[in-house]
């Protein structure tokens, strides 16, 4: 367990553990996510390195290791780049309750703040416990996106919509 997890930016250097973080995710949680861990082995590195230059990704850490990571993608546009798409959060299951989760969405939210008005994100609807800790940081639900990815065996999981307005906080 980890005292307080350290947070900071990820850049193109960190591509690869970031990408291995994801798959650890993606494997261990099939259910929680619409992305399939063959997804993201097909990603190139160097394309995970665009996305980490080009996003605000955040990376928790225990110590030299790698713990958990979370996304903040902002809409382009005049009439959308009050937004962002927060993506991507995960924390190894070793790590979970310890604040790593918390420490990723203050860093992410504090950035979010600096730039846009609303966050949005998606999360599987099933996924009980990541709803819970989206609906304590304030987010709030605004819709479901039923089928949103198909798995096996033709069952398909839906995805709740969430939005956070930093402008009533």
């Amino acid at each position: 367990m980890v005292a307080q997890a350290i947070c900071r930016r990820l850049g193109a250097r960190d591509a690869a553990l970031y990408q291995a973080l994801r798959m650890e995710g993606f494997r261990r949680e099939t259910r929680a996510f619409r992305f399939a861990p063959e997804d993201e082995a097909a990603m190139p590195n160097d394309e995970a390195a665009a996305r980490l230059e080009r996003d605000y990704v955040v990376g928790a850490y225990d110590e030299n290791r790698l713990i958990g990571i979370g996304g903040l993608s902002c809409f382009t546009g005049a009439k959308t780049g009050h937004r962002a798409l927060l993506y991507g959060m995960y924390v190894d299951a070793d790590y979970r309750g310890a604040g790593a989760a918390d420490a990723i969405m203050r860093a992410l939210l504090d950035e979010a703040r600096a730039r846009v008005e609303i966050v949005v994100l998606t999360v599987v609807s099933e996924n009980a416990r990541a709803l819970r800790f989206y609906t304590r940081w304030g987010f709030r639900p605004y819709g479901v996106d039923k089928c949103a990815a198909k798995i096996a065996e033709g069952n398909y999981l839906d995805e709740t919509l969430m939005a956070l307005d930093l402008r009533a906080m």
